[in-house]
């Protein structure tokens, strides 16, 4: 039974580190063709994904492309309590052929969904150790 558990806990980690690697690899490749520019927040839009739960802000940025056409896009990434106030300055990446395809540069676009796979693959792997771990410790006692 250990052993099927460390098994399953060690694919899972395996899986989530080549998701982690996938996700930094892409992003990598998504910022060498977005154009970098300066955009500011037009407003907080706030978003409740749960009903009775507090939701997040999501803040719409207006910014101009290099060509001159004004583009406003809502961020995909919110905060409670918001980490942007109306009228802030933010760093915008964007898809030349594709304007409205854009993000605030931050952290959490940069690092979430990386992140938390290495987090989820670090936390399969103890847990993978530790069933192994109760694997032979209990083979010991038979």
């Amino acid at each position: 039974m250990y052993i099927v558990g460390s098994v399953i806990s060690g694919l899972f980690a395996i899986g989530c580190l080549i998701g982690c690697i996938v996700s930094l690899y892409s992003q990598s490749q998504k910022r060498k063709e977005f154009v970098s520019t300066t955009g500011v927040v037009a407003s907080l839009e706030k978003r409740v994904f749960k009903p009775g739960s507090a939701g997040v802000y999501c803040p719409v940025i207006d910014f101009t492309t290099n060509s001159g056409e004004s583009i406003r896009f809502e961020s995909s990434y919110g905060t409670m309590p918001a980490s942007n106030k109306v009228g802030d300055s933010v760093k915008v990446f964007y898809n030349p052929k594709n304007p409205k395809d854009a993000e605030i540069d931050s952290g959490i676009s940069k690092w979430l969904a990386p992140g938390c796979l290495f987090l989820f693959s670090l936390g399969s792997c103890l847990f993978s150790i530790v069933f192994l771990v109760l694997f032979f410790v209990m083979s010991k006692n038979l």
